[in-house]
């Protein structure tokens, strides 16, 4: 991030971003694109046009400066023509003259056509849709190189967020124990289903109905979805692995986190070493935990120089942590701020072509476990919903056992009988093989 404030104000011209989906993320990255120097969101795609037009609106653009197309030479008559255009196929952007593809549409299957298309054309990538990166995402990094051009994490999301402090700490000389994020989280809420997942998040009807809020999305944060997919992209692009199957996930306040982060022969819950969790806001019970890190990420560290153990733990609690054995300690960054943070990333892409995490290998996988028991003919409905859950498990494990990639499962038909907490494979399925980030992960399998 250091001095690319003064590599755009010495830009020649702006960087010409295109944002594929306007939803909350999309539409809080350009209202920040339009205020920083040297950006410029030339394109906006959204199957609803209309939420494309209300996202320039938002970051004061004016109305008549935007031109609804269809096509990509009349897109890229608008970019050299200097104007704004909005469209609601968002292959039209990845094919277009943009400079960096933001492809923030949420949708798997249509995340990946769009980042490999744009990768095809030259196009750098800033890649929102995480759940096409744990899929792909290797094999999309590995197009990118070839091509010369950036395929990137969204820095504000906290996948990016905990592969800087992965790289800091490790630019630093401290040896990294564990990485991870803060999520709401009990055990009984693996099996919980949209139907009543605002209530858990204390939204009245009236807040979700302003605000068009999404119960499924809402809903795979809770049942461990969501934090199964972001732990997945984080061990991706850093080579930190999954302790146990499903994580740890204990509960835990900030100050406790280099407490119970640590190997269990020194009091803590970890296996090993070198690996991604994620701990809980909330206490067994469901009660909240004060000084929770719910919405930030955080690094557990250690160091085997005694000196250095006593510097950083004269410190303690200005704004880190370190264990009552003075061994281990715990950095952390309380907030993200999505859509928001992210042109962090377009700079880097465009400027530097790096990118702000990705994907180097395949370390690990989520897999599908049964919210209950399925039988033949029941159709799996993906994240969020009331047929799966998300389970974070080494990448090997998942490929001898034959697991399914989880978001593989949206849409599959159940053609054998599947206990509850059961791990889907590929004999308890049939897939859909004509799905373009099926096609996608079978070569990244092969290759």
């Amino acid at each position: 991030m250091l001095n690319i404030p003064s590599q755009l104000r010495d830009r020649d011209e702006p960087i010409q971003v295109g944002v594929i989906g306007a939803g909350l993320f999309g539409t809080k990255l350009v209202d920040q694109l339009e205020r920083t120097p040297s950006m410029r969101t030339v394109a906006i795609a959204d199957i609803d046009t209309e939420k494309a037009m209300d996202t320039y609106e938002e970051a004061d653009v004016a109305a008549n400066d935007v031109t609804a197309v269809e096509t990509v030479s009349d897109l890229n008559a608008s970019i050299e023509s200097g104007g704004r255009a909005l469209v609601a196929d968002g292959l039209a952007i990845a094919q277009s003259d943009v400079d960096v593809v933001v492809e923030a549409t949420g949708i798997p299957e249509v995340g990946a056509h769009h980042a490999y298309t744009a990768i095809m054309e030259g196009t750098h990538v800033v890649m929102v849709t995480v759940e096409a990166d744990t899929v792909v995402g290797p094999t999309l990094a590995k197009l990118a190189d070839r091509a010369g051009v950036t395929y990137s994490m969204a820095y504000g999301d906290q996948p990016a967020l905990i592969a800087e402090l992965y790289d800091w700490a490790q630019t630093v000389g401290l040896d990294v124990v564990a990485a991870g994020k803060g999520n709401q989280f009990v055990e009984e809420y693996r099996y919980g289903t949209p139907d009543n997942v605002f209530d858990k998040f204390g939204f009245s009807p009236e807040f979700v109905e302003e605000h068009d809020l999404n119960p499924r999305m809402y809903n795979s944060f809770l049942d461990g979805t969501k934090v199964a997919v972001e732990m997945c992209a984080v061990a991706n692009a850093t080579g930190l692995t999954p302790d146990v199957q499903g994580m740890h996930l204990p509960d835990a306040s900030i100050e406790e986190i280099p407490e119970k982060i640590r190997p269990k022969e020194d009091g803590g819950v970890l296996e090993g070493t070198g690996v991604v969790d994620t701990v809980s806001s909330l206490r067994p019970d469901g009660t909240e935990i004060d000084r929770d890190i719910s919405f930030g990420v955080w690094i557990v560290t250690t160091t085997p120089n005694r000196q250095v153990q006593e510097y950083i733990a004269q410190n303690s609690g200005s704004g880190f942590y370190v264990a009552n054995d003075g061994k281990y300690q715990a950095f952390y960054r309380p907030y993200h701020l999505p859509g928001v943070e992210t042109g962090v990333s377009v700079a880097n892409a465009a400027l530097r072509n790096e990118p702000t995490g990705a994907p180097i290998d395949r370390v690990a996988e989520v897999v599908g476990s049964a919210k209950r028991e399925l039988s033949p003919g029941d159709e799996i409905d993906g994240g969020g919903g009331y047929t799966v859950y998300g389970l974070l498990e080494d990448a090997d494990t998942a490929k001898e056992e034959g697991h399914v990639p989880f978001e593989l499962l949206d849409g599959a038909e159940v053609i054998t009988d599947v206990a509850r907490d059961e791990i889907l494979t590929y004999d308890d399925v049939e897939l859909n093989e004509d799905s373009f980030i099926y096609r996608l992960r079978r070569l990244q399998d092969v290759s």
